[in-house]
């Protein structure tokens, strides 16, 4: 049985649970016309993971461009070559796609 030796280097794995732990503890408070992204803005530096993945979550496209080009994409990705494909593929190929442009 091994134990951890407290001079090594905690791991990326460590910090991430240490962030969400420290994140369910807090006592959340929001200002009225604090919006929720702005408070995730605001607390970045003590959240640095949970907070790009509420802006990620949460961010609204301020138009139907984004949209559109998922459309436009998925029309190159259901070329007739591809039509074989189930719609769990096509979904994940269009998500990976997406996910890689932010």
């Amino acid at each position: 049985m091994e134990f951890a030796n407290e001079d090594e280097p905690a791991s990326d794995e460590d910090d991430e649970y240490d962030e969400v732990y420290n994140y369910a503890k807090v006592k959340l408070t929001f200002a009225k016309e604090e919006s929720v992204l702005e408070w995730w803005d605001k607390w970045s530096l003590n959240y640095p993971q949970l907070s790009v993945l509420a802006k990620w979550l949460l961010g609204i496209p301020a138009s139907s461009a984004t949209s559109e080009r998922i459309f436009s994409a998925s029309g190159r990705v259901l070329e007739e070559r591809r039509q074989n494909l189930g719609s769990d593929i096509v979904n994940d190929i269009l998500f990976l796609r997406n996910f890689r442009n932010m």
